[in-house]
């Protein structure tokens, strides 16, 4: 199997272990009481959270279609493609710090738009991010060393995207798990 499908399996795998973080989550916070089919309105971090996943995701989906498209070779060698990734990459995590920025900001005004509710689904978002993590890390490395079990030698420019992969992992299970820890079981 090659690399590039090795980490497919691993993202899956990494969602998998989010969605299990956040069930946790999701039983550690205080119950809240509603009539029957009364929804709670979608809090200021639940809005904010929803879209810098979406643009995450899809800024993270772009380049790794770069790098699918042309493979990783052509990736390494073409500099207009080397940094049209890199800049998706950095674009996802430019969006990750303007949205980690304003959770801040609206939790230090104090105007009621960040409960305790939020604090706990804050703290508790990135319980999943170290198991995903390693998955990602995992699946890498045994692609790597069966892909190039005969000649025992790994190109270094995997390592480039060993790194890209686990950053951005990073940020979408941070989100992600701030997202389904909203969801209702």
């Amino acid at each position: 199997m090659t690399p590039i499908l090795w980490i497919i399996v691993a993202l899956l795998v990494a969602g998998i272990i989010i969605y299990m973080s956040s069930l946790a989550t999701r039983r550690s916070l205080p119950p809240i009481e509603l009539a029957d089919g009364e929804t709670l309105p979608k809090t200021a971090l639940q809005k904010r959270a929803s879209w810098a996943f979406a643009v995450v995701a899809a800024l993270t989906g772009a380049a790794a279609g770069c790098v699918a498209f042309f493979g990783p070779q052509v990736w390494w060698d073409n500099d207009a493609v080397r940094l049209a990734v890199t800049f998706l990459l950095l674009g996802g995590l430019g969006v990750y710090l303007a949205f980690t920025i304003s959770i801040r900001s609206l939790e230090a005004r104090g105007e009621g738009k960040f409960d305790e509710r939020d604090s706990a689904i804050m703290g508790r978002s990135c319980a999943g991010v170290g198991g995903a993590m390693m998955v990602v890390v995992t699946v890498w490395m045994v692609a790597l060393i069966e892909a190039h079990i005969e000649t025992r030698l790994i190109p270094s420019y995997f390592l480039h995207l060993m790194f890209w992969s686990c950053v951005m992992t990073n940020v979408l299970a941070s989100l992600g798990g701030i997202l389904l820890a909203y969801r209702r079981a």
